[in-house]
């Protein structure tokens, strides 16, 4: 093979979609993440803190979110950490919705 096939099999393995991109994208993504997922927690413990009111919604669409992203590793990779991980996330979510279920309920 010469270098032109080379490169067109690659477009067409990458459906003409440039690989630099494609990982600035995820970059961007994953770094917009883990602002909103901070950020979610901050107000969430300072309306806590402030206004005696956790927000256990922000909390469970947090840990519900994440849960989504182990889980999708581990259909891929298959690594026992990732299910442990997403499991572990799962749980907090359930607790979370728990908590938001029962703070409506007192209402």
């Amino acid at each position: 093979m010469n270098k032109n096939e080379i490169l067109e099999k690659s477009r067409m393995e990458n459906q003409n979609k440039d690989m630099v991109d494609i990982e600035i994208s995820k970059l961007g993504i994953r770094a917009g993440w883990i602002v909103t997922v901070c950020l979610a927690v901050l107000v969430n413990v300072f309306d806590g803190v402030f206004f005696g009111r956790p927000a256990y919604e922000i909390l469970f669409a947090v840990m519900t979110g994440l849960a989504v992203v182990f889980f999708c590793k581990y259909a891929r990779l298959r690594k026992t950490h990732e299910l442990i991980v997403a499991v572990c996330y799962s749980i907090g979510s359930i607790s979370f919705l728990i908590g938001w279920i029962m703070q409506i309920m007192n209402r």
